[in-house]
Order: structure tokens, then sequence, then C-alpha cells
């Protein structure tokens, strides 16, 4: 029986990952996005697919739901808001297993489901990815994290968050690398070069917030950055535009091809930014989304400015 391992890329997706291919050893691992994952889903052909950490955007849910229902077997884990545009019931029934929790990280909700059938020392990659995407408060983490030195389990979610923002630990197969090695017990301390990579990218964020300190522009309430490098700190890269211009939003934008990526970090409470992202990109013929705290949209070229005006608005 084929299995095949959807997930995300960042720390909570490697480590949800890693949890399942623990689970099942013989697994394929593929990273994929919110924007492409109704593709790759139509073009997977495995008798098992495990879907975790990868939010549905608004225009392509009621797709992806058909072709979930076309499949052998679905084992749904995830941690992103629904959109409006599909019934929760709708997916329960094209999924053999449907968890699903806000403000839960994806490793959590993956381990918490096959705990019982692989090795307990495994609960450190949930830990792990629970901390690395800012869902370490829930009541299952914080009860387990006092079994274990929480000193070196943030240390070894710091390896797998900045070591990943080195170009030789960046690409798919160098992550996928990682979520091997999770799921065989070792750390990531263990994989070598991974602790001196993360490092060096403690050193460029530093000089990434000077860089932005200096180029920071504003718009209203939002502060942004415009096709700066960012060394692969996105979301840093927009939290540290609002930090130095004192707004309450920052955007990290990268002009691309065919279209502009914009990442979005908040530093007040309160700001649903995947709300935002969502509507403002929809208002401009995009797409947006992601969570309450962290999100980001996908617009057409040209549309920016508009953009801006209509997140304005809506904060």
């Amino acid at each position: 029986m084929t299995t095949t391992i959807l997930t995300h890329a960042d720390c909570d997706g490697i480590c949800a990952g890693a949890v399942a291919l623990s689970k099942f050893p013989d697994a394929d691992v593929f990273f994929t996005k919110p924007v492409s994952i109704c593709h790759d889903l139509e073009h997977l052909d495995s008798d098992r697919i495990i879907i975790t950490d990868i939010a549905l955007t608004r225009r392509d849910a009621p797709e992806i739901s058909k072709l979930l229902g076309e499949k052998k077997e679905v084992l749904y884990f995830d941690h992103h808001i629904l959109p409006r545009t599909i019934k929760r019931q709708d997916i329960i029934k094209n999924t053999s297993v449907f968890m699903h929790e806000i403000d839960t990280s994806a490793s959590e909700l993956i381990y918490r489901y096959y705990q019982k059938s692989i090795p307990r020392e495994r609960v450190w990659i949930a830990i792990y990815g629970a901390i690395g995407d800012y869902s370490d408060d829930t009541p299952f983490v914080k009860e387990r994290i006092m079994n274990w030195d929480r000193r070196a389990l943030f240390f070894e979610v710091s390896t797998i968050v900045l070591g990943t923002k080195n170009d030789a630990f960046d690409s798919y197969n160098a992550k996928r690398r990682i979520v091997k090695t999770l799921a065989m017990g070792d750390n990531p301390s263990d994989i070598p070069g991974l602790v001196n990579s993360a490092k060096q990218a403690v050193n460029r964020e530093f000089d990434l917030y000077e860089i932005i300190k200096r180029k920071a522009v504003t718009s209203g309430k939002i502060a942004y950055t415009k096709d700066l490098p960012s060394f692969g700190f996105r979301g840093p890269s927009a939290l540290f535009a609002a930090t130095a211009r004192d707004k309450p939003l920052g955007l990290y934008v990268h002009k691309r091809d065919k279209y502009v990526d914009i990442t979005m970090r908040a530093r007040i409470t309160g700001l649903k930014l995947n709300e935002l992202a969502e509507n403002a990109a929809e208002e401009v013929g995009g797409s947006g989304g992601g969570h309450a705290e962290a999100a980001g949209a996908k617009i057409p070229l040209g549309t920016f400015k508009e953009f801006l005006e209509k997140l304005n608005r809506m904060i």
C-alpha cells in the first residue's frame, strides 16, 4: 500500500511530516503549499494520502474537497481556519481521518492521533512543531513539556527554524532529510552542519534589522519593505518593518514574475491577519490566508497600491 505525506515546509510542517513518517516509514514525503495543493492532489495517485499543516484557500476549497472524495484513503490533520466556501462536514465525509483544531499545531494533532503506536519520545517532535508555530500554549504541550528539559527542546526548535534559512538546508531535499532524521528518533542538531547554519542565520537576522530600519516605508497604519533581501526571514522582515516605523502591521513584499508575494506580521494582538490577508487579496483578484498571527497573500502585479488601501481600510 503506497502512502504519500503532503505537508508544509516550515517547522510545524516538517515536524508533522516526521511524526507521520514515524508511523509510516515507507511513505513518500512531499512538500506543498496552500496555492498548489489542489494541483498536487489532482496528479497524486497513492493508496493513502496524509495531509497535514496545509491551509485551504477560499477559491480552491470546493475543488479540493471533491478531489479528497475521489482518493482511496485520506487522513487530514490541520489547524487553519476552514474557508467559508466549504463546509466542515464536506471534508469529514471525504476523509478517513479528520483532525482539525484552531490554535493547535499540526504536529500535536498528528502525534495525539498516533501516540499509542509510535515511540513515546516522538512527542519531542510534536513539541518542536508546536513551539516553532507559536502553538505551544495548549494543555497537551504544557503538560508534556514538563517531562523534558525545555532548554534543550527550544535549542532543537531553533536549530530547525533558523538552520533551514540557509541555502544548504532550504531545499525540499534537505528538509526531507530533516524529516527522516526526526522520524528515526534523532535530533535536528545531529544533522551535520545544521547547527552552524542556524548560527549564521542569527547573524543575518540582526543585520537584516539594520537594513530594514533604514529602508522601511509607511502607508497609513502599515509599514513595509519591498524587494529587499530577506535572507529567508520573510516573517521577521515584515515584523521588523512594523517595529522600525512603530506601526501595528508590517509587510514583506516580494515581486515575482507574474504576481506579488506578501508576508504579514502584526505587533499588536487582536488583528486577525488571516482574514485581513484573504479579504484584501480577493478584492484585488488574489488569494491570501494563514493564521491570525501570521499570514500571507499572493496578488496580481500592479495591484499592490490598491491592496494597501483596502488593507488600511480593513484595519
